[in-house]
């Protein structure tokens, strides 16, 4: 038995409707179901059918695919469209950030676009370009360095201070680049600056320009002032069988004492084998001290007591 031409013609339409739909989070817009050949009256009968779910207005889903952020996210790009993504708080659940309340469906527009749209909020921005955005599992979406400034317009210092400690954490951003984004939108008067710039000068203070050896420096000048024994620096052990390096040490006594900057600090890789490092020299018998940039600027002196009871101990 054969069909009808018209029939294949839906047919084809219907399979490449759906291969795109799954490549999209299960979502197709009304100007690419008119490229896969389906008339308003074709869209209207799949609606009736629940073949499709109109989600906003000439955007839908597949009947049957699971709702998700991802796709809510991604269908609020595509109602709003032009120069569009997902920001805020829906950003940062997107780049995985844990967030204390599930996240609004929230983009960042041009001026150009429409400010109400139902189940969006929309931001529109004067600041907004296309270097601010990427595609992140096919959805557009403001940059991680970004995200943190918009979060701090909506968000309390709090959840700022979790966000970049996660992204920082994770390698997705550096404090550098951070701070050069941070300074770009601070001319524009971005609203969100104020809490970023705090959220930063509290966990890394003048670090940000601050090299390592600085950081060694102040802590050789502190242990010295106070009367201690002078460190040796970069002080070489084997450790299972491999040569690894500590900070600082005091060998005759066996004391390791390491000097971790902020982001150095919370980076996975170099926070798992610090800690592979830390057991190692506390089995072969060192004891180990670690300070922060914070410690060694701020809290001077909780560092010369704590290695004055070392040393004590140790002697």
């Amino acid at each position: 038995m054969s069909h009808p031409v018209g029939t294949f013609r839906q047919m084809d339409s219907d399979r490449r409707t759906h291969e795109h739909a799954s490549r999209h989070h299960g979502l197709v817009t009304r100007g690419e179901l008119d490229t896969f050949g389906l008339s308003r009256r074709m869209i209207a009968q799949r609606v009736a059918r629940g073949v499709l779910d109109e989600v906003h207005a000439g955007v839908y889903r597949i009947g049957g695919a699971p709702v998700t952020f991802e796709q809510q996210a991604l269908a609020g790009c595509l109602r709003v469209g032009g120069l569009v993504g997902a920001s805020h708080r829906a950003a940062a659940a997107l780049w995985g950030v844990e967030l204390p309340e599930p996240p609004p469906v929230e983009v960042t527009v041009t001026p150009d676009r429409r400010s109400r749209y139902d189940g969006i909020i929309v931001h529109r921005s004067i600041d907004l370009s296309a270097r601010h955005l990427v595609k992140r599992r096919r959805i557009p979406v403001t940059t991680p360095m970004r995200l943190l400034v918009d979060l701090g317009a909506v968000s309390p210092p709090v959840v700022v201070e979790n966000a970049l400690d996660d992204l920082v954490g994770r390698r997705i951003i550096s404090v550098a680049g951070t701070r050069s984004t941070l300074d770009e939108l601070a001319a524009t008067g971005r609203s969100g600056v104020a809490t970023l710039r705090s959220v930063l000068d509290r966990r890394t203070g003048q670090e940000a320009t601050m090299s390592r050896s600085r950081l060694e420096a102040i802590f050789v000048r502190l242990a010295v002032r106070a009367g201690l024994p002078t460190p040796e620096f970069q002080y070489r052990v084997v450790l299972g069988g491999r040569p690894r390096r500590i900070d600082f040490a005091l060998p005759s006594l066996r004391i390791a004492i390491e000097v971790d900057g902020y982001e150095s600090h919370t980076r996975w890789s170099v926070f798992q084998d610090d800690r592979v490092r830390g057991n190692e020299l506390e089995l072969a018998g060192w004891t180990v001290l670690r300070f922060t940039w914070h410690q060694l600027t701020r809290r001077p002196d909780y560092v010369i007591e704590m290695l004055t009871r070392a040393i004590r101990l140790a002697a």
